[in-house]
C-alpha cells in the first residue's frame, strides 16, 4: 500500500539500461541503440548503466562511448552513466560533455548483509560512508565531473549527504559481487572455487539462481548475491521515512 501512495500520480519518466554488476549481461550495440531510439521516441529518459571493465574492453568501451555521445548529438539530447568503475569514470571526463556520469552502486560501497541485524546488533556505525565525506564528495566533481549518486534501501536507515542529486534503488540490494562467475562455475565444474575468467557466456544466470535459507531472502543471480530489503516492505513506518528523505529519483530493479 505505501509503495501505492507513492506511485499514485507518477509515472516512470526514466529506464536504466545495462547491468552494474556482470560485464557480460550488457546488451550488444545493435540492441543497445535500438532501445535508446525507442526510449528517446517515448519521451524516456535514459541512463546506461556500465559494470566494471576488464583490461580487454577498454578499447571498445572508449569506441562505445563515442558513438553514444554521437547519437546525443544526433538526437539533441544526453544520456545519463551509471559509473562503476574508475576506468569508465576518466574515460568520460574526457570531450564527451552530453555523457552525464552517475556515481553507480559499486562504487557508492558500505557493508549490506540480511543477517548483521542480529550479527552485529547496532548498525548505526555503518550509516555513513565515504560519501559522507564533504572532501571527497568535492573531489569527485572536480576531479570527474560527478554529481549524481545511486544509492540501494539495504535493510538499514542511511545518513545521506544532501545538497546533490540521490537516487535510491529498491527493493534489492547486491550484497557482493565476484570478478568472475560463481554459478557458471557450479553449473559447469560443480565447484564455486572453479571460477575462470570469461570473455563470453551462453547467460545460464536467465534460467538458473542460487537460493539461500528462506528467513534470509536472499538470491544468487550471475556473479552476485543479492537480498531482499524486507523491512522496507513489511513496516510501512520505515518505508515512509525512507521516501521522506529528499530523494531525487526512486528506481524500482527487478531480479
Amino acid at each position: 500500500p505505501v509503495f501505492q501512495d507513492w506511485f499514485r500520480e507518477r509515472k516512470v519518466e526514466r529506464i536504466y539500461i545495462g547491468n552494474a554488476f556482470c560485464h557480460l549481461l550488457f546488451p550488444e550495440e545493435t540492441t543497445l541503440f535500438s532501445m535508446l531510439d525507442k526510449a528517446y521516441k517515448l519521451g524516456v529518459k535514459i541512463t546506461v548503466t556500465f559494470s566494471y571493465v576488464r583490461e580487454y574492453q577498454l578499447k571498445h568501451m572508449e569506441k562505445l562511448l563515442k558513438k553514444l555521445e554521437q547519437w546525443c548529438r544526433e538526437e539533441n539530447t544526453k544520456l545519463e552513466i551509471e559509473v562503476n568503475d574508475w576506468a569508465m569514470a576518466d574515460m568520460l571526463k574526457y570531450s564527451l560533455p552530453d555523457l552525464i556520469p552517475c556515481y553507480g552502486r559499486m562504487l557508492n560501497k558500505r557493508k549490506k548483509d540480511p543477517r548483521m541485524p542480529y550479527k552485529k546488533g547496532n548498525v548505526e556505525l555503518l550509516q555513513e560512508n565515504n560519501l559522507n565525506a564533504e572532501f571527497y564528495r568535492e573531489y569527485l566533481e572536480q576531479e570527474f565531473g560527478i554529481h549524481r549518486f545511486e544509492w540501494e534501501s539495504c535493510g538499514y536507515t542511511q545518513e545521506i549527504p544532501k545538497k546533490m542529486q540521490n537516487h535510491l534503488h529498491v527493493p534489492f540490494y547486491q550484497t557482493n559481487t565476484s570478478s568472475y562467475c560463481t554459478l557458471c562455475a557450479v553449473l559447469e565444474h560443480g565447484e564455486r572455487g572453479k571460477q575462470r575468467e570469461r570473455q563470453e557466456c551462453p547467460a545460464p544466470c536467465l534460467e538458473h539462481s542460487f537460493f539461500y535459507p528462506k528467513h534470509l531472502y536472499m538470491k544468487g543471480k550471475y556473479n552476485s548475491l543479492f537480498a531482499l530489503d524486507k523491512h522496507l516492505l513489511d513496516e510501512p513506518e520505515q518505508l515512509k521515512r525512507e521516501l521522506g528523505i529528499k530523494w531525487n529519483r526512486l528506481v524500482v530493479n527487478l531480479l
